[in-house]
């Protein structure tokens, strides 16, 4: 196919890996720098409810994803000492396809095999000049080249937003977790999440015996965990947790293998300056209450490749359409994970009403992203 257009992704995550394939099956001549060497890090988990998977089946990647992960078929809530309430994930999300829990590594390494333009690791943006229907980039590596279109996809820390929006940068979205993968006790089927005195503590399988665990509290502030002893601190503060989620608790004991940070928020109500366009967290990075990431991601790739197909398909265009639709979606998101976070930060006292509205609750807060984006 000869090639019209040449793009730069910056960012090799869920976001970029997903947009190089994307750009690269339109033709486009596509680069893709991530800023890290490697792509190790702490083993954590991604959830990815059915929305994100409709979009990734649109992109082709859906099956390769499901194949290496652990179908989630219901949203489990109980209290510690008593009460429960769960809910079908396809009441939750009518005909729109299979959630998926997976390894967050597998899901990047399943999404790298699928992507036919070569990553250039340890490499980033330092510089972008937009003139006219061109932007002119320099690399850390030392190179420069001119671009018709560059798509920051590097994270809620986006170089890209930052040189290009620099007053936007990444605030406290209200909330805290501890992340990480232990051995799956026998006990935990599907997604659970258990309300704690101090927080919650979701856990759900993800294949291959092994399980994803994540923390969470509510400060008014945020803060530091260091990592010394930061497997017991967190054994201690969320102790009163039982069931499967006490068996769960009781193998976090390796202080280097749990991920801590304050969630960062940011949302761009115009993603898109020229020919420059944020996709994923670069965009509308949130809170994890909805575990909308990698789908807002997903959604974000299958909008903009959709509006860039085609022989004589105007960029200009494309970008201005692209803003238009996805902004009520990513605004939703943040709207409905901040009134999620009030509730969850009151967790000791609204248990028994969060209980009981959960099915009702679970719902609505998904409906909105039932149709397609």
């Amino acid at each position: 196919m000869k090639t019209t257009h040449r793009a730069l992704v910056a960012g090799a995550g869920i976001a970029g890996l997903t947009a190089a394939t994307a750009l690269h099956d339109l033709g486009w001549a596509v680069d893709l720098v991530e800023r890290r060497e490697t792509l190790d890090a702490i083993p954590t988990g991604l959830f990815i409810p059915a929305n994100g998977m409709r979009a990734f089946a649109a992109l082709g990647a859906a099956d390769a994803l499901r194949s290496r992960g652990r179908e989630i078929r219901r949203l489990n809530v109980r209290a510690v000492g008593g009460g429960a309430a769960s809910v079908p994930l396809d009441v939750v999300w009518p005909q729109v396809g299979p959630s998926v829990a997976i390894e967050r590594e597998t899901a990047v390494r399943t999404l790298q095999e699928l992507c036919p333009v070569t990553v250039q690791w340890g490499n980033a943006v330092q510089a972008l000049t937009q003139h006219g229907k061109q932007v002119s980039v320099t690399l850390s590596d030392g190179s420069g080249r001119e671009y018709d279109l560059v798509v920051g996809a590097d994270g809620v820390n986006s170089t890209v937003r930052l040189a290009t929006w620099p007053d936007a940068a990444a605030r406290y979205a209200g909330d805290c977790w501890w992340r990480g993968v232990t051995a799956c006790p026998a006990a935990l089927e599907d997604w659970n999440l258990c309300l704690c005195r101090d927080g919650v503590l979701l856990a759900m399988p993800i294949g291959e015996d092994l399980a994803y665990w994540a923390a969470g509290i509510y400060p008014a502030l945020p803060f530091d965990d260091p990592v010394n002893d930061r497997a017991g601190r967190l054994r201690a503060r969320f102790g009163d947790a039982d069931g499967p989620h006490a068996q769960l608790l009781a193998q976090i004991k390796d202080d280097s293998r749990v991920q801590f940070s304050p969630a960062g928020q940011v949302l761009i109500d115009l993603p898109v300056r020229g020919r420059m366009v944020l996709i994923g967290d670069a965009a509308h990075a949130t809170g994890p209450s909805m575990a909308q990431g990698a789908s807002l991601a997903a959604e974000d790739v299958h909008v903009l490749a959709r509006g860039l197909a085609g022989p004589t398909t105007d960029v200009d265009v494309a970008l201005t359409q692209y803003a238009a639709r996805r902004a009520p979606r990513t605004r939703y998101v943040h709207e409905t994970t901040a009134l999620r976070n009030q509730v969850a930060a009151q967790s000791a006292v609204a248990q028994p009403t969060l209980i009981q509205d959960w099915p009702t609750l679970s719902v609505q807060s998904f409906a909105a992203l039932v149709p397609a984006p």
